[in-house]
């Protein structure tokens, strides 16, 4: 057995363990605060009233999951080379979210190797069609935070920028900058990773596919962004602006990209959001509606592996002629 291939394995557990205790702390941060909560105050705001919007929010999240099923098919015929049965790809994506929730947060990328290798596309094409998803997401997420940032749509509360400032030292700016270049590096070498064997590939066909790729992106991130800023603002009545909750929710998103091994993000995100919004809303709000917009996600995922059952039937041997 060679040392690399001892190697990845203990390399894949440390990040794994990583994750777990990452996720931990995050969920054990999220515990303080619930626990802590104004039960008083909760019972007046919390009502069975919500159950018909959060019914409704979980179908915009399903819908959304389609955004993002849809163009992880165009990056995967990209790569592939020619086009792929349309539901059948998009049932893979649904079926497996659920995955997610499986300790390491890699056992729905598994499944999608799986179910899709068995429709014609090779493994190096899903798990670079993968990476892509990922370098895409990033990249949009990036820039809709930098754009809400400059427009001041988004800032960070004065304790959180003072907190910030003490831990680099007083050296703000550059700890930002640092933080950029870092991840225009990270970017940079995952895009150019993807992409090196299909520079062929940019026709016109795979550029209007690249094109409708980044809009369904764009589509997701702010169609997620107006359910927690219904969630927060019009559920919970928090003084929040629609722009600045779609920056909060792309840099939780991020969030679960930079923390490796958490099963689903669960206390990733929580934390980002708690962390945000208490010096500006006190803890008790920001943790009943990102605890709330949890549920949504949760049920909305348990819900997409019946729905993407229906398009991808257990056994795949006609899948291949079905479009």
């Amino acid at each position: 057995m060679s040392k690399d291939s001892v190697k990845k394995p203990f390399k894949k557990k440390i990040i794994e363990i990583l994750g777990w205790i990452i996720s931990a702390a995050a969920l054990y941060f999220v515990y303080q605060n619930v626990i802590n909560i104004d039960l008083e105050a909760a019972k007046a705001k919390v009502s069975y009233s919500w159950i018909p919007y959060i019914i409704f929010f979980i179908a915009i999240y399903v819908l959304l999951m389609g955004f993002l099923a849809t163009g992880w098919r165009y990056m995967l015929e990209l790569l592939h080379g020619s086009e792929l049965p349309k539901w059948r790809i998009i049932g893979i994506y649904t079926k497996t979210q659920i995955y997610k929730y499986i300790p390491s947060n890699l056992m729905h990328v598994i499944a999608r190797i799986y179910f899709a290798t068995q429709l014609g596309p090779s493994k190096s094409n899903v798990v670079q069609s993968y990476f892509l998803e990922i370098v895409f997401m990033v990249l949009i997420g990036i820039v809709i935070v930098l754009v809400s940032t400059l427009t001041g749509s988004f800032s960070l509360s004065d304790e959180l920028i003072s907190e910030i400032r003490d831990f680099s030292g007083g050296k703000l700016k550059g700890f930002s900058l640092g933080i950029m270049v870092f991840g225009a590096i990270a970017i940079a070498f995952y895009l150019l990773k993807a992409l090196k064997n299909y520079k062929s590939s940019f026709n016109k066909g795979n550029l209007m596919r690249l094109l409708k790729l980044i809009l369904l992106l764009l589509g997701f991130f702010y169609g997620m962004g107006l359910v927690e800023f219904f969630v927060f603002h019009t559920l919970l009545g928090m003084d929040i602006t629609f722009l600045y909750v779609i920056a909060l929710f792309t840099i939780t998103w991020l969030g679960m990209f930079v923390i490796p091994g958490a099963p689903g993000g669960i206390g990733v995100r929580e934390f980002i959001v708690i962390t945000l919004l208490s010096p500006i809303f006190g803890p008790d709000d920001p943790t009943i509606g990102i605890i709330i917009f949890r549920v949504i996600t949760v049920l909305g995922d348990a819900l997409l592996l019946p729905i993407g059952s229906i398009f991808l039937p257990e056994d795949l041997s006609e899948a291949k002629e079905v479009n």
